[in-house]
């Protein structure tokens, strides 16, 4: 069937809530394209901080809300922005998984509207003794291997548990944090190498929510060494 053949067969009003729907995404595309051309990084992830550096977003027809939408008995923070030609784009975190809500709207409202992180502002973490908390991470349908001892580098037991564990709320908002500072291209190639490595559904508008768990920050971390190593090539 030819396109306008196809276009035909769709009712006139059906085709013009898609040309709206379209357009008003654009409209929305656009002005977030001219905001973050001129956003200027933000401090720290407190709500106050980047609403503040939100402004001219604001200016140009873009608004934000912040709820608790409760699923089921229990409570998600849903943050949406909004433009004032119709379209909109969302993100969610469970409220109990939150340390601090107003940094997690601080959060979600950033990653929406592309506000980077100041550099100087990422937490410094502990040296840890030149021990990985994880080196491996391994999938529950992974077939079979040699058991532990069998040979050099096998996945324990352990190994296994310490990657499924949860991350705390702070651990989770270090990452979160070192996220939001990376440039818009390199966080955008994680979040989609994130979403095929963990099958992240399609219809997820955000990786914020998924990051729970230690083997979730340590795709993390090796993405950003990667990155980092790429960056700058050793010298031959």
């Amino acid at each position: 069937m030819t396109p306008s053949l196809a276009r035909a067969a769709v009712p006139t009003d059906a085709l013009g809530l898609l040309d709206e729907k379209g357009s008003a995404e654009r409209a929305l595309t656009a002005a977030l394209a001219s905001f973050q051309e001129q956003v200027q990084a933000v401090p720290s992830l407190d709500l106050a901080a980047v609403v503040e550096a939100a402004r001219p977003a604001f200016a140009s027809g873009i608004a934000f809300s912040a709820q608790l939408v409760d699923i089921r008995g229990r409570n998600k923070l849903r943050v949406t922005v909004m433009h004032a030609g119709g379209a909109e784009v969302s993100s969610e975190e469970w409220a109990d998984q939150a340390d601090d809500l107003l940094k997690a709207s601080g959060w979600m409202l950033a990653m929406l509207l592309g506000i980077p992180l100041a550099k100087q502002a990422l937490p410094v973490e502990p040296e840890k003794n030149g021990v990985n908390c994880l080196a491996i991470v391994v999938h529950p349908d992974a077939s079979a291997g040699p058991g532990p001892g069998e040979e050099e580098g096998a996945v324990s037991a352990t190994d296994f548990d310490v990657a499924l564990e949860p991350l705390t709320p702070q651990e989770i908002e270090a990452t979160h944090q070192r996220i939001l500072a990376l440039p818009q291209a390199a966080r955008q190639a994680l979040t989609k190498s994130f979403r095929e490595h963990f099958q992240v559904p399609r219809n997820a508008r955000s990786i914020g929510d998924r990051i729970t768990q230690h083997q979730h920050s340590a795709f993390i971390d090796r993405f950003l060494e990667e990155l980092e190593g790429d960056a700058n090539p050793a010298e031959p």
